[in-house]
């Protein structure tokens, strides 16, 4: 969806700083409270897992996204709270924001009291819900240091799926990427392919332990402006004191595996009396599988092996390897299969072209037809462009391949151009 462009002087300090160039300026391009997104999953896919991660809608678009972090507490970005009003947010559940699985009122928002709309330090925030989020809370990471060079973390987001555009907000997206950077308080990631965009702010990136229980380890903040080279995220453990997060719950020691058991390969693994015990099945000439009578799985017989399919008579060698009598054409070369032998003529020197003759049932050298004149293609938008016009206060816009509008009027904004974004939109 178009934006709400809300100018700078307007919102003060107050509004989002989508990204950093190379030269270290960020550009504050401000997310509208109607719809425009800080930071998005580049290069990755549609994901409806984790289901704590969800996105925040601000008067009725996306805004952000958060993670659940404990029973009515959201973890996200400093920008995507500071200035806002909790009245007018909402978090909700689900691969889509537009479609939600839940939808939680927001009873209040914090930002971090040391954080900088400038620079961007300290971005984080946290968002507490009127109601218990019907989710369980993801884990956090405790401790993280440069040793974390060349991890690979999961990356999780509502955001655009097109940094130039600023298409595909609102779908729930996921990315795997190598961390290239630790600082002090946050870590980067460099992937010209893969990155965070618009609307993924506040998201998380994620550790997989080896129990592969995924922990919470940074919180999406910037990167450059069309999200093709870098983004930066705000490490968790670093502000642990001021989240005031719960203790985690107590080490499983058969790290996930259950009474129930598994097979790896033919090895039988389960946990029995909170301790992981092992046995291989071929020591005892039985293979690894699921017992239904008994509920788990176990060392079993193996089925016995069916008999074997009688080998099909082979294929008659054909002489002409695949060609028939039709024929077909390689350009302007006939070829074909007669009397058991592949012959063919090139048509070009009798000034004619290799084509289908109806009359004769096969292809064959055939008088060159003029070609016909392509139809010139409909334009979907009769004429209106992305850039848009005013009509009024109403915007009106090409995007899709769809005309758009939105009446600027119902936001309290008159319609008008945006240098900033090079198209009509709402300005207050």
């Amino acid at each position: 969806m178009r934006r709400i462009t809300l100018t700078i002087a307007s919102l003060g300090l107050a509004f989002f700083l989508a990204a950093c160039n190379a030269e270290g300026q960020f550009d504050a391009t401000p997310a509208a409270s109607t719809g425009e997104q800080v930071q998005r999953i580049v290069g990755g896919s549609t994901f409806d897992g984790l289901p704590a991660v969800g996105a925040f809608v601000y008067h009725g678009e996306q805004h952000c996204t958060g993670t659940v972090v404990a029973p009515r507490t959201v973890l996200t970005a400093a920008h995507c709270v500071r200035g806002f009003q909790a009245d007018r947010m909402r978090f909700v559940l689900g691969p889509s924001a537009f479609s939600p699985e839940a939808d939680i009122p927001v009873a209040s928002m914090q930002a971090h009291p040391s954080y900088n709309a400038w620079s961007l330090a300290n971005d984080i925030g946290v968002v507490y819900l009127a109601e218990d989020a019907p989710v369980e809370p993801m884990g956090v990471v405790r401790h993280m240091d440069s040793s974390w060079v060349g991890e690979s973390l999961f990356f999780v987001g509502y955001g655009v799926s097109n940094g130039f555009n600023q298409t595909g907000a609102g779908i729930k997206r996921a990315v795997w990427m190598d961390i290239s950077r630790v600082n002090p308080t946050s870590f980067r990631y460099d992937d010209p392919h893969r990155n965070t965009c618009n609307g993924d702010s506040g998201g998380p990136a994620f550790y997989r332990d080896a129990g592969g229980n995924y922990l919470l380890a940074g919180v999406t903040s910037h990167g450059d402006r069309y999200c093709t080279d870098y983004g930066v995220n705000v490490r968790v453990d670093t502000y642990l004191d001021w989240l005031d997060l719960p203790d985690e719950p107590e080490v499983d020691p058969c790290q996930g595996e259950t009474f129930e058991g598994r097979c790896d390969g033919n090895v039988l693994i389960w946990c029995e009396d909170n301790e992981v015990r092992q046995q291989n099945c071929s020591d005892s000439d039985t293979i690894c599988g699921y017992a239904p009578d008994q509920g788990y799985h176990a060392c079993i017989e193996p089925e016995p092996e069916p008999e074997p399919e009688p080998e099909p008579e082979p294929e008659p060698e054909d002489p002409c390897q695949g060609e028939t009598f039709v024929g077909r054409c390689d350009g302007d070369i006939v070829i074909w299969c007669e009397n058991e032998e592949v012959r063919q003529v090139d048509c070009s020197n009798s000034d004619k072209t290799c084509g289908f003759d109806d009359g004769q049932g096969y292809y064959a050298c055939v008088d060159m037809a003029e070609p016909e004149p392509e139809p010139e293609p409909e334009d979907p938008c009769q004429g209106e462009t992305f850039e848009g016009r005013c009509d009024g206060d109403t915007v009106i816009w090409c995007e899709n391949e769809e005309i758009m509008t939105v009446d600027c009027g119902e936001h309290d904004r008159t319609c008008g151009y945006s240098s900033t974004h090079d198209y009509y939109g709402c300005l207050f």
